[in-house]
């Protein structure tokens, strides 16, 4: 199923899982509601550091090595925002100080790396093989795109989806190197998500490539490409939805956004998720090791089940996301909420009820009532805060906590449908 050559198959993973948290405590710090100083965003960056680069040494067995190589790695994909600290102030060019900051980074954060790899290191060949660093990737795909997610919610709570008036470029500046003192209000909620698209972008594509060379699964693989073209669609969706067509100008007289696409874009961002949360679960050492699929009679109707689940969660987020940009529809989206209740608890309750032993499908069956009980929670609170208007002018901080809250979870839930829907078809069949 995995092919056994193991070399170096940590350091990509490690390397994403280094990046991604160091780019999720930047952007939790620097929004606009903290604005913690930079010290402290520096430093907790470099905690990230410090914690990948012990696991390295750890799982790897390759000491200190491990920590250099990952650490180098991160700090070459960190070369994404890089740009926007070393950019001229007036969006002009890059400054001098790049000459010194590209291959400073890349040492420092390599050194530190390999420092906190050589204290945890133990002897001995690679304690994770190749298989397990697949999953570990998969699972780095997943939490990058979630935080994507979460933040494509705080640009809708903030009515910042415009702020940005041109696309793929930045006010006219390579997206890549628009500067850090520019990203102010809702302009940093948009770029910050465009920048985010593109880190979850770049994970998809190796992702993709390294599930080609090692992971024999015909069915996989072309699950992998799909979710690569997902990603470009989803990319060029997030554009358009600013331009309404393909232009370089920075005009807002020759753009024509779209809500339509806006609506579009959200929803395909979280059935995206899903779809990395599936391949996370097929890569994962669990499925791997799980026994050959037992007979129950009961697993089709339980199937079923779960199918019409995750269908009208897709409806929902559909209601959501209209709700969300126009107000519109809010009958039908609570009494469809009604639906996905009682799909939800009567799913979760039989596979947690018939399913004993079988400890994903059990798990999985308590989770599934507990997050569509918070749904339904944080659902009550969305509409007690906006009064079932769309989010517009200058939203308080509970109602873009509350209404960004709401779409996470409710992008959470679809996960977690999907999930007990592909471990029941693993574990269980149909009695002959």
């Amino acid at each position: 199923m995995i092919s056994t050559g193991s070399g170096r198959s940590y350091v990509l993973p490690l390397a994403f899982a280094m990046t991604v948290s160091m780019w999720a405590v930047a952007y939790v710090c620097r929004l606009p509601a903290v604005m913690a100083p930079s010290w402290l965003v520096l430093g907790l960056m470099l905690v990230m550091v410090a914690l990948w680069g012990w696991t390295s040494g750890l799982r790897s067995g390759d000491g200190w090595l491990a920590g250099v190589m990952v650490g180098a790695a991160a700090a070459v994909l960190n070369m994404l925002i890089l740009g926007s600290i070393l950019a001229s102030a007036d969006g002009g060019g890059v400054a001098p100080s790049a000459l010194w900051w590209v291959p400073g980074s890349i040492v420092v954060i390599a050194l530190i790396a390999g420092g906190c790899a050589a204290a945890s290191c133990r002897r001995g060949e690679d304690v994770t093989g190749p298989a397990d660093w697949t999953a570990l990737f998969s699972k780095v795909a997943v939490a990058a795109t979630f935080l994507l997610v979460v933040a494509g919610g705080l640009v809708t709570s903030n009515e910042a989806g415009l702020a940005v008036v041109d696309w793929p470029n930045t006010f006219g500046s390579n997206m890549f190197l628009f500067p850090l003192a520019r990203m102010t209000g809702g302009i940093y909620y948009e770029h910050a998500h465009r920048l985010f698209g593109a880190l979850v972008g770049l994970t998809t594509i190796v992702l993709a490539i390294r599930l080609w060379r090692r992971d024999d699964r015909v069915w996989l693989r072309r699950l992998a490409i799909v979710a690569v073209v997902l990603v470009m669609i989803q990319g060029v969706l997030g554009g358009l939805r600013v331009t309404g067509g393909f232009t370089l100008s920075t005009s807002e007289s020759d753009m024509a956004p779209s809500i339509a696409l806006a609506v579009l874009h959200g929803v395909l961002g979280q059935v995206f998720l899903g779809l990395l949360v599936a391949i996370a679960v097929v890569t994962s050492r669990w499925w791997r090791q799980a026994p050959e699929a037992e007979p129950r009679p009961t697993v089709t109707g339980d199937r079923s089940m779960q199918l019409w689940l995750v269908a009208t969660l897709v409806v929902q987020l559909v209601l959501g996301a209209v709700q969300r940009h126009l107000a519109w529809g809010l009958i039908i989206h609570i009494s469809l909420a009604a639906v996905v209740v009682m799909l939800a608890v009567i799913a979760g309750a039989r596979a947690w009820g018939l399913y004993q032993g079988a400890w994903p499908v059990q798990r999985l069956g308590q989770a599934l009532i507990g997050v569509v009980s918070i749904q339904v929670t944080l659902g009550i609170a969305a509409l007690a805060v906006t009064q079932g208007r769309a989010i517009v002018g200058s939203p308080s901080t509970l109602e873009v906590t509350i209404a960004t809250a709401h779409q996470a979870t409710g992008a959470a839930l679809l996960a977690l449908s999907v999930t007990l829907y592909i471990w029941t078809q693993r574990l269980f069949s149909v009695e002959s």
